[in-house]
């Protein structure tokens, strides 16, 4: 009898428990609807409160009314400095991840600039372009070392360039634009001359990320390219005479993979910057073209390298970076990028074939990437690799350079190659899809003195009554 009390006493218990969670999820949902009938209320009383009637006959109802945001930001001229300093002086590289792009500061730039259009405002347009401009090349020479930071800068100037196309109203940069863009094209002023210094602003720090380069490979691209002995099957071979002279062997060893390892992360850095892909393949043309050119002037100036084994060994490490260039998806044109290497690529070639009265013809056509001087300088150079090998007689030397002379007759007369070429920035024009009047302004980016512009628009329904 008690125990049966007991299993009683613990249903009833249990159903106690179960219907005071009931009623506590019931006295929630009450709660909830309790405040949407309220927040229905309000609005439509405020429906109500908006209609109107236009005659006897038609009635038209003001049914709610929404917002427009114009994609502007609006700043007093007093906060024109504070603006300046949070949108370039401030920001970290770090703050921008796939959730934050980096080339946000261009386009909450732009906003500014489409408000001072908006208002047509002269003078606040120049104080504006002439504190960014400024404010911009004091962020570049202050971290003139760091790749993050010159990559973002590059993006972002990338950008403010091609928003003052896309926006100018041009037919040509207009063409994919939405309604609503063409709608916020600017419409006082022509900011083409702040085209062209945008532009040359990017171009500067473009030939700082080039400068940044060729520092760091300047160490490793001779060791790496030139002396590495990455076939172990010759890397004895060198003539005889000059071994144990240690020439070609630094103390301080660098592979092929040390290249490609430096040129992942300046791609890396490139990518997750924002730097658009054109001028991203630029940047690896002129550090492809570098590699080429350094390691054919160091191959020149010293003869103990100028035999067949080492111009195998010199191909070989040369692959490396052309896998890397192929496998790097710098799109289809990767391949202009490749052919800048051929100069120490037909070098180290030239070492490795044939040398004939047979084979002068082959050679003038084969090695067109080399100068004329070039050539001769090798075969000048070139060492036999034992004594079995027969050394090159002048008679052919000189048999190849009159033939040089007289298919390349237009040709300069170079040796050595300019290492410090940098071939030309042309910011292509990249049409962006991106919504003005979408965008947000992070809380990182500390702008609580500039305002989103808007309008109110009044959507109107119109009923007509037949009486």
């Amino acid at each position: 009898m008690e125990k049966m009390a007991s299993m009683e006493i613990q249903r009833l218990t249990g159903e106690n428990l179960d219907l005071r969670d009931r009623l506590d999820k019931m006295d929630e949902d009450n709660r909830k609807l309790k405040k949407a009938v309220a927040q229905l209320a309000q609005r439509s009383q405020l429906q109500a409160d908006s209609t109107a009637q236009i005659s006897g006959d038609s009635l038209a109802e003001v049914r709610y009314k929404e917002r427009s945001w114009l994609g502007m930001l609006e700043f007093d001229r007093a906060d024109l400095q504070s603006l300046v300093a949070e949108l370039v002086l401030n920001p970290r590289v770090e703050q921008f991840n796939d959730f934050l792009p980096s080339t946000l500061p261009a386009f909450l730039l732009f906003m500014c600039i489409r408000y001072t259009d908006y208002r047509n405002d002269e003078s606040l347009v120049k104080s504006l372009m002439a504190s960014a401009t400024k404010a911009i090349k004091r962020v570049v020479k202050g971290f003139i070392t760091n790749m993050d930071y010159l990559s973002f800068w590059l993006a972002n100037l990338c950008q403010v360039v091609n928003c003052l196309r896309q926006y100018s109203g041009e037919k040509q940069y207009s063409d994919q634009n939405t309604h609503k863009q063409n709608e916020q094209c600017l419409m006082n002023f022509d900011l083409s001359d702040y085209i062209n210094v945008f532009h040359d602003i990017a171009f500067w720090v473009y030939e700082s990320i080039l400068q940044f380069i060729r520092n760091e490979l300047s160490t490793v691209v001779v060791p790496a390219i030139v002396d590495n002995e990455g076939i172990p099957s010759i890397s004895d071979s060198r003539p005889s005479g000059m071994r144990g002279r240690g020439a070609s062997q630094p103390a301080k060893k660098s592979s092929p993979d040390t290249v490609v390892r430096l040129m992942t992360g300046y791609l890396r850095t490139l990518n997750a910057r924002g730097v658009p892909e054109d001028v991203a393949r630029l940047i690896f043309r002129s550090m492809s073209y570098y590699i080429s050119a350094t390691s054919l002037n160091n191959l020149l100036l010293r003869k103990e390298l100028c035999h067949w084994s080492r111009g195998m060994q010199i191909r070989y490490n040369l692959s490396h970076v052309e896998e890397f260039l192929r496998e790097s998806r710098l799109s289809p044109p990767s391949s202009q990028t490749q052919e800048l290497l051929e100069p120490i690529i037909q070098a180290s070639q030239l070492l490795q074939a044939r040398k004939t009265d047979s084979d002068i013809n082959d050679i003038c056509l084969m090695y067109n990437k080399l100068t004329t001087q070039q050539i001769v300088k090798i075969l000048s150079s070139y060492t036999p690799q034992n004594e079995y090998e027969e050394k090159i007689p002048q008679s052919f030397i000189q048999k190849v350079q009159d033939h040089l002379k007289k298919h390349r007759s237009k040709e300069e007369p170079t040796i050595m190659m300019n290492v410090d070429y940098v071939f030309p920035l042309s910011i292509p024009f990249v049409h962006s899809p991106l919504k003005l009047e979408e965008i947000l302004i992070p809380e990182c980016i500390n702008l609580t003195f500039v305002f989103v512009v808007w309008v109110v628009v009044v959507v109107v329904d119109l009923c007509l009554f037949v009486c």
